[in-house]
């Protein structure tokens, strides 16, 4: 019979054996604990920090790597500077996401010190590489894309700028012609009915990058966004409104004054009478950059403009003026991308407005422009909003499903509705016209940030409208061969149908994972395409 010593011994070995052989279940259950843990401190940070400054994003809007870089630039808002968890990723995006540090600095933005604790930054992080895939989320609902162009022929032109940095393309139904604005050469050209130069392109002194032109009369309003680029500090504000005193209906002898200047960044510029005293007002979408707002601009009696600032934070891409709510004063729909998006009407009257929202997103819907129009024939004003802008803290130009072209049918008494959706990958713009002539909408399209590791990027579409809001989708092999980073439509030849021009844009902007594409394009990429439409 063994000894009271030897039975302990053996009762100790057997315990030692068990606690040995359940070790790794027992890891697994504290690792698992702590997995939980991290889990749900860091979704309390993401809840309290990433809500300060927009829609708090979940999680599976971006991949596991994306977001790694994404966060790296967050962290530098909080005060965190250590980016060594992007040792693994390639040098072209950990540059990138030390130039937005060093934009931080130019905006005069970095917190003096960090507003979390480095095991607090750890596990916010955590929360969202963790939960986030592996891969981007695929499209889903998107109809077959034809690869070929009915009803329109692609008509070259002999405009050529190197490289091209369209930033303005508007057709002029009134002479038949399209004027482009690119900002980099900082000239203003003009088209003829058959696409090609009417007049050679023109630099403006003072110097004139234009976003935006509008004809009142004998005379055009150019916007011109002051900082292409952003590589100076928001609060500069050199972006201008220009008159230019058209001579004979021609920008070709056309003397040139600013009206108004000091404005943020801008966007885009809308030209009404607000105020209902005969003058044209300005509303302006100074998009900014660290700073920015939506401000209208009131003429005054003796000369000038006031500024009334209507949204006071960065971001605005667009307005547009319309009655909505029917008593007689303009109301203005404006889009804000950035940070906290959203879409908003501003309703009101004598001088007095009040932000509606109409919707608000995640940062990183990327909205680029909006239209009011009538899709459903009911008699009310529905938007139609494009989202896709993808270089925002992403190098990597990461595909997003929800990227696309929305339709959002008016409810009445500031409603909408979602009711249609198409994905596509960086949609940057859109225009709705019946270009079928059947008697409803189509839209034509625009993609800046397309999927460009595909052989068939899709930067262009057209969407054919069947009726009740079903489009089938075309677009072709010649019209990819473009970056396309404006457009515009109307009827350029007078023959009675709508035709299309779109604007190339050649910056390397998105495209940094795909260099040697980026330089084939700038070589043979059209500055200027123009889909004739051969209805008539």
């Amino acid at each position: 019979m063994p000894s009271r010593k030897t039975l302990l011994i053996g009762i100790a070995l057997l315990v030692i054996g068990i606690l040995v052989a359940a070790a790794p279940a027992i890891r697994s259950v504290l690792s698992e604990r702590e997995h939980e843990r991290k889990l749900s401190r860091g979704q309390e940070l993401a809840a309290e920090y990433c809500s300060v400054c927009h829609l708090q994003p979940p999680p599976e809007i971006l991949p596991k790597r994306s977001w790694e870089a994404a966060l790296g630039y967050m962290g530098y808002m909080l005060g965190m500077e250590n980016t060594d968890f992007l040792a693994d990723h390639p040098s072209f995006a950990q540059e990138n996401v030390r130039s937005k540090r060093d934009f931080l600095i130019m905006e005069n933005a970095l917190p003096a010190a960090p507003l979390l604790s480095e095991a607090e930054w750890e596990a916010l992080r955590y929360y969202y590489v963790e939960t986030a895939t592996a891969d981007p989320l695929p499209q889903t609902g998107k109809p077959p894309l034809h690869w070929e162009l009915p009803q329109f022929r692609v008509v070259a032109s002999d405009y050529r700028a190197q490289p091209a940095v369209t930033t303005l393309v508007r057709v002029r139904e009134a002479t038949r012609e399209v004027y482009l604005g690119d900002s980099a050469a900082n000239t203003l050209a003009v088209l003829g009915e058959d696409g090609q130069l009417k007049f050679e392109p023109r630099r403006f002194g003072p110097a004139m990058l234009p976003v935006d032109i509008e004809f009142v009369g004998d005379t055009a309003y150019v916007a011109s966004i002051g900082d292409l680029f952003a590589n100076r500090p928001s609060q500069e504000k050199l972006a201008r409104v220009i008159r230019l005193a058209l001579v004979d209906q021609s920008i070709e002898d056309a003397g040139i004054r600013v009206i108004i200047d000091d404005v943020y960044r801008m966007a885009d510029m809308e030209v009404a009478d607000l105020n209902a005293d005969g003058v044209m007002d300005f509303i302006v979408s100074g998009f900014g950059t660290r700073h920015g707002s939506v401000s209208w601009y009131e003429s005054q009696s003796g000369g000038g403009y006031e500024e009334h600032v209507l949204i006071d934070r960065p971001g605005s891409v667009r307005t547009q003026t319309h009655d909505f709510n029917g008593d007689g004063f303009l109301d203005i729909a404006a889009l804000l991308s950035d940070a906290r998006e959203g879409f908003y009407i501003l309703h009101g009257g004598a001088n007095e407005f009040r932000a509606w929202p109409i919707f608000e997103t995640h940062p990183a819907y990327g909205h680029t422009y909006f239209e009011l129009q009538d899709f459903n024939a009911d008699g009310l004003m529905d938007i139609l909003a494009v989202n896709g802008d993808n270089v925002d803290s992403d190098p990597y130009n990461t595909l997003k499903n929800y990227h696309g072209i929305r339709i959002y049918l008016n409810r009445r008494d500031l409603r909408f509705e979602e009711a249609y959706f198409y994905p596509m990958y960086g949609a940057f713009g859109a225009r709705a016209a019946d270009f079928d002539n059947d008697g409803d909408l189509d839209i034509a399209a625009i993609s800046f940030y397309p999927d460009f590791s595909s052989e068939t990027r899709e930067s262009f579409t057209y969407l054919q409208n069947n009726g009740g809001l079903d489009f089938s989708a075309f677009t072709s092999v010649e019209v990819a061969r473009g970056r396309w980073m404006t457009m515009d439509v109307g009827d350029m030849d007078g023959d009675d149908d709508v035709d299309i021009v779109l604007g190339g844009g050649y910056v390397p902007t998105g495209m940094l994972a795909y260099m040697g594409l980026f330089e084939e394009l700038v070589e043979t990429g059209p500055s200027v395409l123009i889909l004739e439409n051969t209805l008539h």
